[in-house]
């Protein structure tokens, strides 16, 4: 492969990586509490893959208090966020 076509490849994988540090990653509590939801709206996706996070906010209304709990107690979603998106006080 010629080298510059490696380099932009390189550079393109780099920029990547860097746009989702630790945005595809969550907490051990989250897994545990949102396991049946990702299985149920979000399979498809690897736990690392940033995809995950916009297919659960998709699922949104669709998912479980415990969930949403969790994903506001681990900070991924406010719970100004949660309340507006889910419709239900989060306390």
């Amino acid at each position: 492969m010629p080298r510059k076509i490696l380099s932009s490849l390189v550079v393109a994988a780099l920029f990547a990586a860097l746009s989702y540090p630790a945005a595809a990653q969550y907490s051990a509590a989250v897994k545990g509490a949102c396991k049946r939801d990702y299985k149920r709206f979000c399979g498809v996706f690897d736990v690392n893959d940033p995809g995950l996070r916009r297919c659960m906010d998709k699922a949104g209304r669709s998912l479980s208090l415990v969930c949403v709990k969790a994903l506001v107690n681990s900070g991924d979603v406010t719970k100004e966020r949660a309340t507006q998106r889910w419709l239900q006080p989060i306390d």
